[in-house]
């Protein structure tokens, strides 16, 4: 079974703040999205009859009528470009159209004063100076930073700038053992230290609420049922977002403290391999956030210098952590595992985790060999997390 490092050279952080615009600004900020997702959408259908999505090539094509016709700024229609051929590259997003929900800025149109916590951003008709407010956490995160990039985004009638802000990870440390981590939805995450695990049962609670406040709201089709549709929205996204930071924050000190790296699955492509015959099993197949929570988990190792190391799943569950025999009768059921062979029973999650371990702890040395430390393998950054 291969596995794959996740390896780190520069740290790349995102800081949420909450901009508070006067009633002008808010106005010229509303203008401002419009217009991006308009020379967006005008660009793609260029890219599209010019089969291509190299910027150089779209830039070249159409600079000058995205800025005439849609009034962007030089450095907005080269952002709107650029957006736009990545967008393309995607083949789920290759036939989407853009909405008027954020506006990408690097640093020549967005800067960041931390005297007085303004921010500087050229919007379609001014360049503004807009008044943020920061949490103790923000002031901390970006206090003695220079802020290069930043992403302007509507949500919920509120305007927030992500701010990305750079540097240098680390000198990872060179781990003996590793901390397995087996992911799952009942329990959504359990290590190989104990079998007791994080359990996935508020997370279900919350889903479970959304999900029949949604139908039933969704019946109504009333306008005060949609206006509170409108409110629910996000809610249950923030909770599980919340559960995946502590619960990441918990495993990774844990790895921290002991001098362990971390061992994940490499679960790509799972929601495929998985059939869920009725409606709620989908709804909870979909809601299940181990992309998130890999994400976060890779973002604080790497912070901490803990190099993390992702296993082939298959088998884990059904493989012996103690005679290493295979078999699938050796899982009794989704929370117990009892081994044909040697009896060896214990939770399924727990063994499983154990075997993840293993397979970090008897191929890492070779991966770590074969690995450039230059190198940035996987897409596990920290995009727009509000921490």
């Amino acid at each position: 079974m291969p596995c794959d490092l996740i390896a780190f050279v520069k740290t790349t952080r995102t800081v949420v703040l909450k901009l508070q615009p006067t009633a002008d600004q808010t106005v010229e900020l509303d203008a401002t999205l419009a217009a991006f997702a308009k020379a967006c959408d005008y660009i793609a259908d260029v890219a599209r009859q010019e089969h291509t999505t190299n910027k150089v090539l779209i830039q070249r094509v159409c600079y000058r009528e995205v800025r005439a016709t849609f009034g962007l700024s030089a450095n907005l229609a080269i952002r709107a470009i650029a957006r736009v051929c990545a967008a393309l590259k995607v083949p789920e997003k290759a036939h989407s159209a853009f909405k008027p929900t954020s506006v990408d800025y690097d640093a020549r149109i967005f800067s960041f004063r931390e005297w007085d916590w303004t921010v500087s951003l050229t919007l379609l008709n001014s360049r503004e100076r807009i008044d943020t407010k920061p949490g103790e956490h923000q002031k901390s995160a970006l206090k003695g930073t220079t802020p290069t990039a930043a992403q302007l985004v509507k949500r919920e009638g509120r305007f927030f700038l992500h701010i990305q802000i750079g540097g240098e990870a680390p000198e990872s440390i060179e781990p003996d053992d590793f901390l397995g981590v087996d992911l799952g939805i009942a329990k959504i995450a359990t290590t190989s230290d104990e079998p007791k695990g994080h359990c996935g049962k508020p997370v279900e609670k919350v889903r479970r609420k959304h999900n029949l406040q949604r139908k039933r709201l969704q019946r109504k089709a009333t306008k005060g049922a949609k206006k509170k549709l409108v409110r629910m929205s996000g809610k249950e996204a923030r909770f599980r977002r919340h559960e995946n930071h502590c619960i990441s924050k918990t495993i990774v000190q844990t790895a921290k403290d002991t001098g362990r790296g971390i061992a994940l699955e490499n679960l790509k492509g799972i929601r495929n391999r998985i059939t869920a015959r009725s409606g709620d099993a989908r709804n909870r197949l979909s809601a299940w956030s181990f992309h998130q929570l890999v994400g976060f988990l890779s973002y604080k190792a790497q912070d901490a210098g803990i190099p993390v190391v992702q296993v082939d799943p298959r088998n884990t569950s059904k493989t012996c952590s103690v005679c290493g025999h295979c078999e699938r009768g050796n899982r009794k059921c989704q929370a117990e595992f009892a081994c044909k062979h040697c009896g060896f029973s214990a939770n399924a999650d727990w063994n499983a985790a154990r075997n993840i371990r293993a397979l970090a702890a008897s191929k890492a040395a070779t991966e770590l060999d074969k690995v450039d430390p230059r190198s940035d393998l996987g897409d596990l950054s920290r995009k727009a997390t509000a921490l």
